[in-house]
């Protein structure tokens, strides 16, 4: 058997390298029911103004998700998918909320289960009763715990995204000794589709990025919440590519590829 040559030995370093590094094992195990987009195909989408989890959006994260369904909707729009009008949604969520009650009580932040399947079904109902829908589409923004490597980048992470520490104000640098794998909160997107009938044809999650930064300050003291949450149009469309693969396939994704 010959032997490789030097030249291909390193040719073969450079590939491996390059494939480690687009390789990210954090993708989440996306469900896709290919039998129900069969029978029942998806194109025209109407996107919900709610949550699926039925608990509203943490307040920090309002007006970033604003921002992502407007980018999501662009996404959904430029490969092929049609926006149904909101207000669709908006009228059928409202007159099942008026007749079952609402389904998030905010004093003890729990949701009612019973009453969710309630409203959601009377929902699906109603705009399976108007036409002209497909589906139904769910963006959940969630905050949840990251934490960052101890390694030399100190990457975090997490749902398919990679992210550097961010910082904060002007300082000297970080201490050696600073612990940089302390729990810290990041942001993700949660995609969840419903068909006409009820069935959940597509879930996923794309990674979009940390909320905390290194406070350059006083590094003695960790990590501070940033002043300027979301705001990378890169982070937001690397987020909704992961979210909708492989519902849209995306060019570049980190995980494995079946």
């Amino acid at each position: 058997m010959t032997k490789p040559t030097l030249p291909l030995l390193l040719l073969l370093a450079i590939l491996t390298g390059c494939a480690s590094t687009a390789y990210n094992p954090t993708v989440y195990p996306f469900q896709i029911n290919h039998q129900a987009l069969k029978t029942q195909p998806v194109r025209n989408i109407l996107i919900a103004s709610v949550n699926v989890s039925g608990a509203p959006t943490k307040s920090i994260l309002r007006t970033p998700a604003q921002r992502i369904d407007r980018e999501l909707t662009t996404y959904l729009r430029s490969n092929g998918f049609k926006i149904v009008p909101g207000h669709i949604f908006d009228n059928a969520w409202k007159q099942a909320i008026y007749r079952f009650g609402n389904i998030y009580d905010p004093t003890s932040g729990k949701v009612d289960q019973g009453t969710w399947n309630a409203v959601m079904a009377t929902t699906l109902q109603t705009v399976r009763e108007g036409g002209g829908v497909d589906a139904i589409l769910f963006t959940d923004v969630i905050e949840h715990d990251v934490q960052h490597s101890g390694g030399l980048q100190h990457y975090a992470r997490w749902y398919g995204v990679t992210r550097k520490p961010a910082t904060q104000g002007a300082g000297s640098g970080v201490p050696v000794g600073f612990n940089w794998t302390q729990t810290i909160k990041g942001a993700s997107l949660v995609v969840t589709i419903y068909n006409m009938s009820g069935d959940p044809v597509f879930a996923s999650r794309g990674g979009l990025d940390t909320l905390h930064a290194v406070d350059m300050r006083n590094p003695e003291a960790g990590f501070v919440r940033r002043k300027k949450l979301l705001k990378s149009d890169s982070v937001i469309k690397e987020g909704i590519q992961l979210a909708l693969h492989p519902l849209i396939p995306m060019k570049k994704y980190p995980g494995a590829k079946n």
